[in-house]
């Protein structure tokens, strides 16, 4: 068995043990895992020793042929299965029957074609040692033919999904396991003109190895295009991780001073809720700070942040910094709130609810961007001694008393 076989064969493997945790947990994923096991399986009975081990045990000569091309049809059937219901869930229940009449068919029809070829002695090549056997032409024309009908499906679904698939990662993916079952449809194709051009005595213009080579490239872009919405979930967690990091500081600030606004209830532990609950609680907790801020502190706050060469939003989010922390201060200190939230609450109406409301009005990516930058200022020797000025004295202390160095540590 070639390199080349092996490194593919170990792929498989790896992907069909990667699957199997999400095939418990998630039905819709037991189609996939299922097509990954069985052309996994398949590969397996492929491999010289376990081929031969299999036609020993069982006293069938070449029997273990018949076993990976059926365990090959089931693979077929349940990636039809599982693109089916991800790009057409309208048309998936329609179809189901005769799918599953169809595959019968097949795995009948291959079962008795084998049993009609004449086998005296066991063959290292199966095709090339029959191809005088008219059952023998039957069973590679109905094998391969399904083969090619199924992939040519099946790339149609990947192909049509992918043109509605949100996700550049699932887009990508979708389209290289569109690109994978079209070269299935290719070595298909060849497996048929093989057949056919022999029966008319001639043969096939490429070579075993070409042969060999496409499937394995099959193979391979179903593999890779597999992977590639996996590995854009990865990243986006681990984007999403250094989200929350970087923003916790913020959040463990502003929820000391509100703590009421935590919420108690488990939301589920992925990276993106995580990171929707900080931001949600980071709000809330500002709405709630809000009027702790009177027009006075947050005029001096404006002109804190002018002072250190800011400019538009850079600006604005500089003076919330100042503003929020000085805040967070006069709640910390009992001190009564001046001013009020946005929706007319004062701070002592409690929280404001808006962990429903909140993630249909966030534009998610902007505020997160927001929030980065907030939490940046925030943490600055010039927000810290702008709060500490505003403790000592509410209503002398002006923007001066800061040094130029502490206003300049800005981001």
């Amino acid at each position: 068995m070639s390199t080349a076989k092996l490194v593919v064969l170990a792929m498989l493997w790896t992907v069909t043990a990667w699957r199997l945790p999400s095939a418990v947990r998630v039905p819709k994923q037991r189609a996939l895992w299922t097509a990954f096991a069985a052309l996994t399986l398949a590969s397996t009975v492929g491999v010289p020793g376990v081929g031969s081990r299999i036609d020993a045990s069982s006293g069938v000569h070449n029997l273990a042929v018949l076993f990976k091309n059926q365990i090959g049809i089931v693979a077929c059937a349940a990636v039809l299965s599982f693109v089916a219901g991800m790009a057409r869930p309208d048309l998936a229940p329609r179809v189901r029957k005769p799918h599953l009449a169809v595959g019968l068919a097949v795995l009948a029809a291959l079962t008795t074609a084998f049993a009609q070829v004449r086998q005296p002695t066991e063959v290292a090549d199966f095709y090339q040692a029959y191809r005088a056997s008219v059952p023998a032409d039957a069973y590679a024309l109905v094998f391969n033919g399904y083969l090619g009908a199924s992939m040519a499906v099946a790339g149609w679904l990947f192909w049509t999904y992918a043109r509605r698939a949100g996700a550049g990662w699932l887009r990508t993916g979708l389209r290289v396991l569109g690109a994978g079952t079209a070269v299935g449809v290719c070595y298909a194709s060849l497996r048929c003109c093989e057949v056919v051009l022999h029966l008319c005595g001639r043969a096939l213009f490429v070579g075993q190895s070409v042969l060999d080579g496409v499937e394995l490239t099959a193979i391979t872009l179903i593999l890779v295009g597999n992977a590639i919405p996996a590995v854009g979930v990865a990243w986006h967690g681990l984007r999403d991780w250094r989200t929350a990091r970087r923003i916790r500081g913020l959040w463990v600030s502003l929820t000391g001073a509100v703590p009421d606004v935590v919420l108690t209830a488990s939301l589920g532990h992925g990276p993106r809720v995580r990171l929707h609950r900080l931001v949600i609680e980071i709000r809330d907790a500002a709405l709630v700070l809000a009027p702790h801020a009177s027009a006075q502190v947050r005029e001096r706050a404006r002109r804190c942040a002018e002072r250190s060469g800011l400019h538009g939003d850079e600006l604005a989010v500089a003076a919330e910094a100042y503003w929020l922390r000085a805040a967070r201060e006069a709640r910390l200190a009992g001190r009564t709130p001046e001013g009020r939230t946005p929706e007319g609450r004062t701070a002592e109406s409690g929280p404001v609810p808006t962990v429903g409301s909140s993630f249909a009005e966030l534009d998610f990516a902007s505020e997160t961007r927001r929030l980065l930058r907030l939490a940046e200022a925030y943490r600055s020797t010039a927000a810290e001694a702008f709060a500490r000025s505003t403790a000592t004295d509410t209503t002398d202390v002006t923007d001066h008393d800061l040094t130029d160095h502490e206003l300049q540590d800005i981001p």
